[in-house]
């Protein structure tokens, strides 16, 4: 039973026990603003029981899920962003021996196009140029061939789990063998990629990830694992009083553009950027660019508030992770905000825990994090009447 004496009484650990935040499957992919695994690590075993049912309704890099899954919790993720739900399916999908062997397989016979493909002869696959504006601009020629070719390796497979992984190394490389400076920086740089580097980054990517992968498949429970791509102010595939504990870091207002972050990723893999793009809560595309005002941001994270309240049991705890920010100059602190939104959405605060995000910044840029910015971990009892 979730008391206020057993959160108050909550320590959470900033490692895994020997430094790492990092293990197994949590490294396999760069995403903005990752939380340590240790935060939601703490509080599923904490206050939940195996078998329960735990919920990041902004799963992101599916950090959350990874740990509920090691921790044998039902675990039910949901982002707006095709690349988060990609991610959080392929790290918490176990692969067995036969298809980490199929993955040995498959990258030779990519070499053997890419080289076919250098010495001019016709390739065994027929692979197509993805088109979206300025992919040669973004993009070397001799890179977009190597992506294309390995694109459509990927595509053929039949096995939904095995592309899954494969996609999430193919996307985790992209912008390194790009144009664009770096995962922290939007801004194009020639990089000379030499020929069969794009080959090479993927193959020395899989290796580490086929360790890790091996590991996972032999430290995790059978727990289930559900990951949807929607809107989480509107959580209508989920039902009233169905999940036990929520762990989750809503965006941080007018601090990341977490489409623009993954934009050649989500152009290669055929997503839609513009869709992204504009329902993404909280975006600096949002309030710097288009200039709306906190009160935007404010009735986005209402409605998920509530949505959150409506599929939690009574009494139990929804804990979110939230950062301050600045809009037009003005400093926007998340933990007053959530503090006057939660009473509206059946929630009580019970606990805060803050710390200065200059000293425990995950920023990928670092002009935003200035000495005045906290980080909240809030404590959120769902208090709605049970129904009779």
């Amino acid at each position: 039973m979730v008391t206020n004496k057993s959160v108050m009484e909550l320590k959470i650990e900033k490692s895994n026990g020997n430094g790492s935040t990092n293990y197994l499957t949590h490294n396999f992919h760069a995403y903005p603003a990752k939380f340590i695994p240790q935060i939601p690590k703490s509080t599923i075993m904490k206050f939940t029981k195996e078998g329960e049912v735990v919920l990041d309704p902004f799963c992101g890099c599916g950090t959350t899920l990874v740990e509920a899954k090691l921790h044998n919790r039902k675990a039910i993720g949901v982002d707006l962003n095709p690349i988060a739900v990609l991610m959080s399916k392929a790290k918490t999908t176990p692969l067995i021996s036969s298809q980490i062997g199929r993955v040995l397989e498959i990258l030779p016979k990519m070499q053997e196009d890419i080289s076919r493909y250098y010495s001019n002869k016709k390739t065994l696959v027929s692979y197509k140029i993805p088109m979206f504006n300025n992919i040669n601009h973004w993009f070397q020629d001799n890179v977009i061939h190597e992506l294309a070719i390995i694109r459509e390796y990927i595509s053929n497979l039949d096995d939904e789990s095995l592309k899954n992984y494969l996609n999430m190394a193919f996307s985790a490389l992209i912008v390194s063998v790009s144009n664009q400076e770096s995962d922290t920086r939007f801004a194009a740089k020639n990089k000379n990629i030499e020929p069969f580097k794009v080959i090479s980054e993927l193959t020395r990517r899989l290796e580490n990830m086929n360790e890790r992968m091996t590991d996972f498949f032999q430290k995790a429970s059978n727990a289930s694992v559900k990951v949807y791509q929607s809107d989480s102010q509107k959580l209508t595939f989920l039902k009233d009083n169905s999940v036990d504990h929520i762990v989750t870091s809503p965006p941080y207002a007018n601090t990341y553009d977490y489409y623009l972050y993954h934009k050649f990723r989500i152009q290669w893999l055929g997503y839609d950027v513009k869709e992204v793009q504009d329902n993404e809560i909280g975006s600096r595309d949002k309030h710097s660019s288009k200039r709306e005002e906190i009160s935007t941001f404010s009735e986005s994270i209402s409605n998920c508030l509530k949505e959150m309240s409506r599929v939690l049991k009574p009494n139990k705890l929804a804990v979110i992770v939230i950062g301050d920010s600045v809009i037009r100059g003005k400093l926007i602190c998340a933990s007053k905000l959530i503090k006057k939104i939660a009473p509206l959405n059946n929630f009580e605060v019970i606990r805060e825990i803050s710390y200065n995000l200059k000293q425990n910044s995950r920023m990928f840029n670092p002009k935003f994090t200035n000495g005045d910015k906290l980080e909240h971990v809030m404590f959120l009892r769902n208090v709605k009447r049970e129904k009779c």
